[in-house]
């Protein structure tokens, strides 16, 4: 099951100002237009087609049990796991100690693994809890897709919402998101 966003931890990743030298937007008549609907398009485009979340959120997994071993979490550029709680057949759901359990940054992908010396205690139910968002200092080039983006969208804003939308040419800016982006796991 996908994981699901709780709550954004940040603002968008990239402001209006930045927008505005990016794309030589003159005034701020079109500033709620491009604030609200255009930058975060641009950026939940980028979250889809790279699987990783870019702007900092609080996310939720729910597992049916715990895999044998270390698996991966479904969205990438996990920061840090808030909590692990199980349930065995029947009962409440338990909290599972922080040192049963380690996050395993794998660069383009984060997984849980059991600590060593511990195994996975046999569930019927895990939610996980975590947070995960990209620094862009880290990786600037995701920033400056997030840009191009935009301003391609901004640009072809007489597109939205009609049948023949138009989408920024795959590949054109793709490789930019390459560093953050997920492999396929099958």
């Amino acid at each position: 099951m996908p994981a699901v966003l709780i709550d954004y931890l940040a603002d968008e990743p990239i402001s209006f100002a930045d927008f505005e030298g990016q794309s030589r937007v003159d005034g701020d008549e079109e500033q709620a237009h491009i604030t609200g609907v255009v930058i975060p398009a641009a950026r939940q485009t980028a979250e889809t087609r790279s699987g990783a979340a870019i702007r900092p959120g609080r996310y939720r997994e729910r597992l049916p049990g715990f895999p044998p071993t270390d698996f991966p979490l479904s969205i990438g550029q996990v920061t840090e796991i808030e909590s692990v709680q199980w349930r065995a057949s029947e009962g409440d759901f338990v909290t599972l100690s922080t040192n049963a359990y380690e996050l395993l940054d794998e660069g383009r992908e984060s997984r849980l693994a059991p600590a060593p010396g511990f195994s996975w205690p046999h569930a019927v139910a895990v939610l996980i809890t975590y947070k995960a968002g990209t620094d862009l200092e880290k990786h600037p080039s995701v920033r400056q897709w997030l840009l191009l983006a935009a301003a391609w969208m901004f640009e072809h804003r007489e597109l939205y919402g009609t049948q023949s939308i138009v989408e920024m040419p795959q590949g054109y800016a793709d490789g930019l998101l390459a560093p953050i982006t997920v492999l396929p796991r099958f």
